[in-house]
């Protein structure tokens, strides 16, 4: 017996090892795990010592992938992926724990790290790699991405096809600024496409009739908040736009409109401003209950019911209450309900103005959507709209009689169970679409899913001087790329499938994302803000100055600017250049927005957060006067927070300085401070307090003022 155990065991281990070898065996991969590690250690020059090891494999349809990671708790994690089937990397990411000290001024420049990147491409892919080109950053958004606060540089690689670029395939690299390590590598590339022949493609000027006879342009008015312009308030204004709102690529071959698969409902209206924004306590909103200009919850509740299209009824238990605090005096009750009847689980939430008692928004779950999807729908698309109007009228008949239906039917989703119908508000002949209202009604019970009412009430500016439809595109098309490119095309049906092979080649817009002053003619962004192309600062008078690349560094981070192509930097900086300077190097990421094009005005705006920075008080403020090297060394040390050291004048000796004697004696802590980080070291022994700054003397001192490691 006991042999007859043992004989069985042993049996039992050699299936359960066969077992084992049979799952590996099964793999439909070309590559096994030892050739995928040998691989990855090879080309990524990957040294296990140190760390710990675990992978798995993955198939989908025909990616077949091996995920190997290497981690360590002091020497970081590496993460790369390996294509199965080919050897080829698809993925790597390296992250080390990093706690030294750094700046926002990086050692290395990025024309180093793209040589690194391009080398590293040339050993890792450099077949696909050949077949690509840089996709240059376009800061056409009037935002610098450039100096992110990122510890690397990104680098984008577009996949080249006949010419034409095709954005679906691209390679991308990240490059430490401060170690030119590569952090990390995406591959993004199919194969099996069929690429149409540019041969046959139309005219870009056919296309672009094509595009304006979509209606892709539309005057409307846009919803913007004052608080952007940094004046603390919150108050909404309107402003008049040409936006773009068909912006659909056309079908190089067939000269069509290619409609997008469709996502979702449109909610709310651009440029509108969240609701929720601030939930109150228990303390703060029984008080609110307490105030007269706020209806009661019970009320709140009440009104929903009254207003709904259908009953809550009593298996519905209410689950959740919630008052927040809009903008200005306004807020909002939000209610949710719900109840579990065998595997369905039924909700239903509602949101009710907490001030007129309007309906603003409900949705109710269908648990038995799935068993419907794919069957054919009950009610005609007719029917629904009229079931859909029915309520608008009920509900908001003043409203809504004011409002425009816009006809989504070209993106709609064939095999959704909702159809969505979506109406915007219309005044003085122009749609405004902060102000509009979203339903949704289920094609197979008739049953009001969802609804969403956005209003904001705003006085409406004139439209008496607004540029033609036909400027409006001619200001698009100068300022923005409409050219070829290949797409993977999905159509609406079929959005949910990632595998899809239909390339199309197409004219599409690829680089404009905002709107268009229906005053002015310029490009401004959602908040009514100028948007600047990013032109290459080249300046054209500083070729051969001893500071031209340190003008040139702040000129790429958005720091230094000029006049006319020119920086002039020979001239003495004035207080308002150099305190506009400084306050961009100590936040180079924030964009100062100007109240107006008056550049008087855009000045106040960098005096006001200097000011309330504590770089400079408002009896110091005087524009127009030139800088001191030891004004500038009290503004400096100002910003760095360190002002309260610096006024400790009898703790310093400056022995070093041969004219010493010559620094104000309440700026003698400052001199010292900026000397010994090395931001300004003088010339020859002497720091020269009382000399003006030029400009190149300031470019050069606030790189090594960013250079600081802090």
């Amino acid at each position: 017996m006991r042999k007859f155990l043992s004989y069985l065991l042993v049996i039992a281990l050699i299936f359960a090892v066969a077992i084992h070898s049979i799952g590996f065996a099964q793999t439909n991969s070309k590559i096994d795990l030892k050739q995928a590690i040998e691989i990855a250690k090879e080309k990524l020059n990957i040294s296990s010592t140190g760390y710990n090891f675990n992978s798995h494999y993955n198939e989908s349809d025909s990616n077949n992938t091996w995920y190997l990671t290497w981690s360590s708790s002091t020497n970081g994690t590496i993460n790369v992926s390996v294509d199965a089937n080919t050897g080829e990397i698809i993925s790597y990411n390296f992250y080390k724990p990093d706690n030294t000290p750094s700046s926002i001024i990086p050692k290395h420049s990025r024309e180093e790290a793209k040589k690194v990147a391009i080398d590293f491409l040339n050993k890792i892919v450099p077949e696909k790699f050949k077949e690509t080109k840089e996709q240059e950053s376009d800061d056409y958004l009037g935002l610098n991405p450039k100096i992110a606060y990122s510890t690397a540089y990104s680098f984008n690689f577009i996949r080249i096809v006949n010419g034409i670029p095709f954005q679906d395939n691209q390679i991308t690299v990240e490059v430490n600024k401060n170690t030119l390590d590569i952090q990390s590598y995406y591959l993004t590339w199919g194969s099996d496409y069929n690429f149409p022949n540019p041969n046959s493609a139309i005219s870009k000027d056919k296309a672009i009739q094509i595009y304006k006879d979509n209606n892709s342009l539309r005057l409307q008015y846009n919803l913007i908040y004052a608080d952007v312009y940094g004046n603390n308030e919150s108050e909404p204004q309107a402003i008049l736009v040409y936006s773009l709102v068909n912006n659909q690529p056309i079908d190089a071959i067939e000269g069509k409109i290619l409609h997008q698969g469709y996502y979702g409902p449109y909610m709310g209206g651009m440029g509108a401003k969240s609701d929720a924004s601030q939930s109150l306590s228990p303390e703060e909103q029984k008080a609110v209950d307490d105030i007269s200009k706020y209806i009661s919850k019970d009320k709140a509740i009440e009104l929903a019911k009254e207003n709904l299209p259908f009953t809550i009824g009593s298996q519905y238990n209410l689950t959740s209450s919630a008052l927040y605090k809009n903008n200005s005096n306004s807020a909002t009750w939000n209610f949710s309900w719900s109840y579990t009847e065998g595997n369905n689980y039924n909700y239903i939430s509602v949101a009710v103005d907490a001030t007129t008692g309007e309906l603003k928004t409900f949705y109710r779950n269908d648990s038995n959507e799935n068993n419907v999807r794919g069957k054919s729908p009950k009610y005609t698309k007719d029917q629904l709209k009229s079931i859909a109007e029915n309520y608008l009228n009920e509900i908001q008949p003043e409203k809504f009689k004011q409002m425009e239906y816009q006809d989504n039917s070209a993106s709609e989703d064939d095999n959704s169970p909702y159809t969505t119908f979506n109406y915007i508000y219309k005044a003085n002949g122009i749609l405004c679409p902060f102000n509009s209202i979203n339903i949704g009604v289920n094609k197979y019970t008739g049953d009001i899913i969802t609804y969403n009412l956005s209003w904001t009430d705003v006085k409406l500016p004139d439209n008496k001087n607004v540029i033609s439809l036909d400027d409006a595109y001619k200001t698009l098309f100068n300022n923005s790329d409409f050219q070829l490119s290949y797409i993977i095309y999905y159509a609406p049906d079929k959005v949910y499938q990632s595998n899809s092979k239909d390339i199309r080649l197409v004219y599409q817009l690829t680089n404009f994302d905002g709107l268009i002053d229906a005053d002015s003619g310029t490009y401004i962004d959602y908040s009514g803000k100028p948007i600047l192309k990013n032109e290459n600062k080249q300046f054209t008078d500083i070729t051969g100055n001893w500071a031209e690349k340190d003008i040139l560094l702040l000129a790429q981070f958005g720091i230094a600017d000029g006049k006319d192509g020119k920086y002039m930097p020979n001239d003495y900086i004035l207080q308002k250049d150099f305190i506009k300077m400084l306050v961009k190097s100590l936040q180079p990421n924030n964009v100062i927005i100007p109240l107006t094009s008056n550049e008087d005005e855009n000045y106040d705006n960098f005096y006001n957060v200097a000011i309330n920075n504590k770089i400079i008080t408002e009896s110091e403020k005087k524009p127009d006067s030139k800088v001191t090297r030891q004004d500038a060394a009290k503004f400096i040390v100002r910003s760095l927070g360190l002002k309260y050291v610096a006024d400790i004048n009898d703790i310093y000796t400056l022995n070093y300085l041969k004219d010493a004697d010559k620094i104000d004696n309440s700026l003698k802590g400052y001199v010292a401070i900026v000397y010994g980080l090395n931001v300004m070291t003088g010339n020859n022994g002497y720091f020269n307090p009382g000399e003006n700054l030029t400009r190149a003397e300031t470019a050069s001192i606030l790189v090594r003022y960013l250079r600081i490691e802090k």
